[in-house]
Formats: structure tokens, C-alpha cells, sequence
């Protein structure tokens, strides 16, 4: 056992050679000091910010089986074990050499409910200088400020791969209701994107283990409708021995929409002879189909997300101007930049308290068939009367929608005794669109209906006026 630890920890101090690029998201507090380094793979494939991509995020708990299921799907050896651990955000390119179609990139994270480490050293180094003594003893950090910075930095990690993904690779060991949570929560809110859910049964050995499991839990779920489904293009697949050939499909209600969920057991066992390679093969060839594709400058793009989500985790909202310009790492010029108090954790809606109002919103495209052409809405939960303002501007081949309501009629302002309450006459969203589906039509028809206000914007294709859709088609080739 101590040896395969051992092991475990070798592959660990050499696994950022093995992603294209890591970046160190590691604390917010670490912005206004060392910042996140970005680490880049020496005589590896380097990304093209030019070249159209998918980009797949790999999520779940600690320990799940994220790095083994990226491993399957890019050709690398990833590290995993319980010694080995993932930093802030990994990037990873598939080996080209194997999968020369592939024109998607993974990200890989440490992963929720990793435990919380205390090394006074190593938490107080950057602020060691010269004449700031006094100050460093007033920063220590306590148990209060970690349990603060580690959830606001797992908020800024799940909400940027949760807005910049086109897919979402869920992995769950036996199913929980920390693993139901999170897996509706990504539903409820971002259903307009591709989802897989990868039940890595890793402690199972033997078929009717999985079988029995599938039969009992599984399928008996409160949360997910499962339909059982054969995939017949098997054709790449080794068909000397028995397999699986299965995978299902959870139909999203009120919706076209589905989510798919595939299985997989011990890799060293029977039950991962007969489920593996056919959950493996299903998630490739998905992937290599996948359509929606945009450029993907990685740094910028965080950058960016950095700057546009600052006013919800820190007291001060941060500029352009306040970024360091280096490009070895991520890093703010402001030194007294505070978080803002939590309220709930991460697996819940929020786990900041807002200090303005943020309503509830979705969006998502679909085909008006009466007219023939793709639209956009955007559907925001008000309960009072506003005035809705819109403005479309564009940014690296995406459009930056940018929504301001104003609340028509004022609350009398009191003394409010609940510490969720959320004050403010005025909210703003800024929601960012590929342009993949056409040009965003820039004077939308707003509807309001019992407190739904919903945009909806015509898009355009070749600076065409609209673009005539035939009546075969289907809303998931768009």
C-alpha cells in the first residue's frame, strides 16, 4: 500500500507536464501576491486561439474518477489516487497522433469537497517583507478567512467552467444526494448545453454487482427518469468478447433536451471488461461530433470572467487596469481587495451574499418554425414591475448581451430582520453568446408575462436579414 502511495506522489510532482497548461487557482487571496501562475507544457501541443474548439469540462467530487475517465479520453496517463491531487485549472489537448479529429479541449479540477489543509508557513510566506511585521501578524489567517477564501475559490472555479463549457462530463461514484444536488443544479440552470453523467462504479468488481445496482438505485431515483437505450454504431469497438452496448437517456422535462448517462466499473475487473470500453467509445465519438465550436483564448477568457464576476466576491469591483500585466500569472495590483461574507456553499444557488439584486434568469436557442429562423431568449424571474434595457456588443467572435432593469416602482424602505435579503431598484446580467448560430439581431421583442420578462432576438446568418431554415430541420443541429 505504501509503495502504490509512494508511487502516487512521484506522478504527482510531475503532473502539470502532462496537462498543456495549468493555472493556479488556488486562493483569491493569492491574487494581490504571488497571483495564479500560469504553467505551460514544455515540447508539447500548444493551444491556437484561433482554431475552433469544443470545450468539455470533467466535474465531481474529490475522488470520483475524474482524472481516469480523462485519461480514457485523451490517450494520457493521468496521475489519480487519493495522494494525488489536481491544482486551480487543468487544460488538456487529446494526443493528436491518435485522434487527429478531435478539435476539443478538457478541463480537469481538483474537484468539490476536497479537504481543507492549515500550513502557517506556507499561508503567511507572502507576506513576509521587510517593515511589515506588524502586518503580517494582523494577516494570519484564521479558520473563519480560509473556510471563506476556499469557498469563494471553488465558486470562481465551478461558475467559469459552468459559463465557458459546451459540455459537461459529471463524474458520481455510487450515487448521493450531494452528487443529486449538484447534478439538478447544473440541469436546472444549463440544460441548453450537452451533459454526461459517468457513474464510475470503481469498488464494483462483478457484472451483477452493476447490474443489481442499476436495477435497484438507479433506476428507482426520485430525480432522474431513466429510459434504456442500445447504441448500434459499434463498429470501432473490439466485438470478440462480450460487451456492453447500452447506455440512458434522461429526457429533461417540458424540454427537447436529454441527458445521458453511461456506466463504468473497476477497470481490473469483469464488470470493467464488460462496461468500460463502450462507455469510453460512446463519450469519443460524441465528442468528435460535437458541432458548437468557438476560438478559446484561455487566459483571456478567465481574465476576462475574472473582471466581469468581480463585483459578486469581492467588496471592490475590479477594472482592466487592476490586472498585472504578466504573463507568467494572474495577478491583482490592488492590496486590500476583501471577500465578500458567504452564506451558502457551493452546491446551493449562491454561497455569496449579494450586495445587489441578481435575479434568476436561463437562456438558450430555439427554432421559430412559423418563421423558419433560430432565436435567442433570454427568461428573467422578476416580482415586481420593471423597466427592461438591453445592449448587444461583441468581443472575440462572441456577443456580450448586457441587460439593466429598473424597478418601476420603489419598496418603502425598511429594516429587514432576514440577513438573505437582497436590497436594490436596479440589477444588471451580462451574458456572453457565441456567435456559432449567426448574428444576434440587436433590437429584441421584450414579453412580459406574470413576472417573466423574456428577449427574444432573431439571429441572422452572412449579415443576411434572416436565414431560411427548411422544415426537416432539427433544433439540436443548431
Amino acid at each position: 500500500m505504501q509503495e502504490r502511495i509512494n508511487e502516487e506522489k512521484e506522478y504527482n510532482t510531475k503532473k502539470d507536464s502532462l496537462y498543456n497548461m495549468v493555472i493556479r487557482v488556488d486562493s483569491m487571496n493569492l491574487l494581490m501576491y504571488e497571483g495564479w501562475k500560469i504553467l505551460k507544457a514544455k515540447n508539447e501541443l500548444s493551444f491556437d486561439k484561433e482554431k475552433q474548439v469544443a470545450v468539455v469540462s470533467i466535474l465531481g467530487n474529490k475522488n470520483s474518477g475524474k482524472s481516469f475517465i480523462l485519461h480514457l479520453l485523451t490517450n494520457k496517463k493521468i496521475p489519480n489516487g487519493y495522494s494525488v491531487t489536481t491544482d486551480g485549472l487543468s487544460f488538456i489537448i487529446p494526443d493528436n497522433d491518435k485522434n487527429k479529429d478531435d478539435n476539443y479541449i478538457l478541463i480537469d479540477t481538483a474537484g468539490t469537497e476536497s479537504p481543507l489543509l492549515f500550513d502557517d508557513d506556507s499561508k503567511n510566506k507572502n507576506n513576509k517583507k521587510e517593515g511589515e511585521e506588524k502586518e503580517k501578524e494582523n494577516q494570519k489567517p484564521t479558520i473563519e478567512n480560509m473556510l471563506k477564501d476556499r469557498q469563494i475559490t471553488d465558486y470562481f472555479i465551478q461558475k467559469f467552467i459552468l459559463e465557458k463549457s459546451d459540455i459537461f462530463i459529471c463524474v458520481v461514484d455510487i450515487l448521493s444526494l450531494t452528487d443529486q444536488k449538484f447534478i439538478n443544479r447544473i440541469i436546472k440552470y444549463y440544460s441548453h448545453k450537452k451533459i454526461y453523467i459517468i457513474h464510475n462504479l470503481k469498488t464494483f468488481i462483478e457484472k451483477n454487482q452493476v447490474e443489481e445496482y442499476i436495477r435497484d438505485y438507479l433506476l428507482q431515483s426520485l430525480t432522474f427518469d431513466l429510459e434504456k437505450v442500445k447504441y448500434f454504431d459499434l463498429t470501432k469497438m473490439n466485438k470478440e468478447k462480450e460487451q456492453n452496448c447500452y447506455f440512458y437517456k434522461q429526457k429533461l422535462k417540458d424540454e427537447d433536451r436529454v441527458i445521458i448517462h453511461l456506466i463504468m466499473a473497476n477497470e481490473d475487473s469483469p464488470a470493467g471488461e464488460y462496461y468500460n470500453e463502450f462507455a469510453t467509445y460512446y463519450l469519443n465519438t460524441q465528442l468528435r461530433q460535437v458541432k458548437e465550436k468557438k476560438p478559446f483564448d484561455i487566459v483571456r477568457n478567465l481574465k476576462d470572467f475574472l473582471i466581469n464576476i468581480s463585483g459578486e466576491i469581492f467588496k471592490t469591483k475590479l477594472e482592466e487596469k487592476d490586472l498585472a500585466p504578466d504573463e507568467n500569472s494572474i495577478k491583482v495590483n490592488i492590496k486590500n481587495l476583501e471577500l465578500k461574507d458567504c452564506s451558502i456553499d457551493t452546491l446551493g444557488n449562491s454561497i455569496i451574499k449579494e450586495s445587489v439584486f441578481k435575479p434568476k434568469y436561463r437562456y438558450g436557442f430555439f427554432v421559430d418554425k412559423e418563421k423558419k429562423v433560430i432565436k435567442f431568449f433570454i427568461e428573467i424571474e422578476l416580482f415586481a414591475l420593471w423597466k427592461i434595457s438591453q445592449g448587444v456588443s461583441t468581443k472575440d467572435s462572441h456577443f456580450i448581451i448586457e441587460v439593466r432593469g429598473d424597478k418601476i416602482t420603489d419598496i418603502v424602505e425598511r429594516e429587514y430582520i432576514d440577513d438573505n435579503f437582497t436590497p436594490g431598484n436596479v440589477f444588471y446580467l451580462t451574458i456572453e453568446v457565441g456567435s456559432d448560430k449567426g448574428f444576434i439581431d440587436e433590437n429584441p421583442i421584450l414579453d412580459e408575462e406574470n413576472g417573466l420578462y423574456t428577449l427574444i432576438y432573431t439571429l441572422r446568418r452572412s449579415n443576411r436579414e434572416e436565414e431560411v431554415i427548411s422544415e426537416e430541420s432539427d433544433d439540436e443541429d443548431f
